[in-house]
């Protein structure tokens, strides 16, 4: 098992970037409580300050990035201060850990365990450990290279050029091989984003337009219930319409009942209240009534609360559109007064 500290440090360690330490001392004058330290950026957990000879860890702080020490109080003309720990060469611990989690991502993207269960670090297979650590040396080596391309080279004119430019080369040089080292990995043992993977296309039925359910194979002598297989669905093409009112997105959740509450303020003492779920934005037949509830707390404060069953939620599709409306008495006109979307999490099936 894995975590992501392991991870990090593996990073360092390809980027040289292990941490070394640091004793600094200098006099306060009197005047500030901020002070600029030799060495960044630095380890905060690391970091150790005493004003003569008076541990005061706990009342500094430390800019890690740059190396800015900042005390709660402003030390006296001639304090003796000293400040031990260790600084980094590239970056810091949150930074480092920012190129791990963004490379567990990637490379694990849509894949799942032997078990089925969505890949995690602590889960993550010994042999896994190494590209994902390649995979985010490259990030960072992206950011330093970054960096490097605002440097220009330098000419004197005595003739002398020094080619700082010939820095951000090296880094491209380094980062395409780093990338090249993890797609071998990758496509060696099968794994991340150029492993090779047998995929199941998706069947539609002709007469009914419905998916045809795919399931996982099992061993001729395998008398266990089939695991149905959860294949992503494409968009083709899809956009979602959008409402000219003032949109809300709800999100219902299959076979689970349903409330949701709005407020309102005005008069609703000549009007009624209904509420609607539809197949498309701005048609007039509704799918599916809201049975709705108001309460007031005074004439012109009133809550309005929305409600479906879990038989009715059983039935929704994964995306529908939904509006409240006020029915006036007067002549029975309709007014929008709320619309939006209408999301469904369906419901795990295996």
């Amino acid at each position: 098992m894995t975590t992501v500290a392991n991870l990090t440090d593996l990073v360092r360690s390809e980027l040289g970037d292990i941490s070394k330490s640091f004793v600094m001392q200098f006099v306060a004058d009197g005047t500030t409580n901020r002070f600029t330290l030799h060495y960044a950026p630095v380890n905060a957990d690391t970091l150790y300050v005493s004003f003569d000879g008076v541990d005061v860890s706990s009342a500094c702080s430390i800019e890690e990035a740059t190396g800015v020490l900042v005390s709660n109080t402003v030390p006296l003309d001639g304090v003796q201060i000293l400040v031990a720990g260790d600084y980094f060469r590239y970056f810091t611990t949150p930074e480092i850990q920012k190129f791990v989690d963004a490379a567990f991502l990637q490379h694990s993207n849509n894949r799942t365990d032997s078990l089925g269960r969505v890949q995690t670090i602590t889960n993550l297979p010994p042999v896994e450990v190494y590209p994902v650590a390649i995979l985010a040396t490259t990030h960072a080596l992206y950011t330093l290279a970054t960096d490097a391309s605002f440097d220009i080279n330098i000419s004197a004119p005595d003739g002398v050029m020094i080619p700082r430019a010939e820095r951000y080369r090296q880094l491209m040089d380094m980062l395409n091989a780093r990338k090249e080292q993890y797609r071998e990995l990758c496509v060696l043992l099968g794994i991340g984003m150029f492993g090779i993977e047998v995929f199941t296309l998706r069947r539609i039925s002709k007469t009914t337009n419905h998916y045809i359910p795919a399931y996982r194979p099992q061993e001729v002598d395998d008398y266990s219930y089939p695991e149905r297989i959860e294949l992503q669905r494409p968009t083709y093409g899809d956009k979602p319409s959008e409402h000219p009112y003032d949109s809300v997105e709800l999100t219902a959740y299959q076979d689970v009942a349903f409330t949701y509450s709005l407020p309102y303020t005005g008069d609703l003492t000549t009007k009624g209240v209904i509420a609607n779920i539809r197949w498309k934005a701005g048609v007039e037949q509704s799918h599916l009534p809201f049975t709705v509830s108001v309460t007031s707390t005074s004439s012109t404060s009133h809550t309005i609360t929305l409600n479906l069953t879990q038989d009715q939620t059983r039935r929704l599709a994964q995306r529908m559109y939904w509006d409240v409306q006020f029915v006036y008495d007067s002549d029975g006109h309709i007014e929008t007064y709320k619309a939006g979307k209408l999301f469904t999490v369906r419901e795990v099936t295996t």
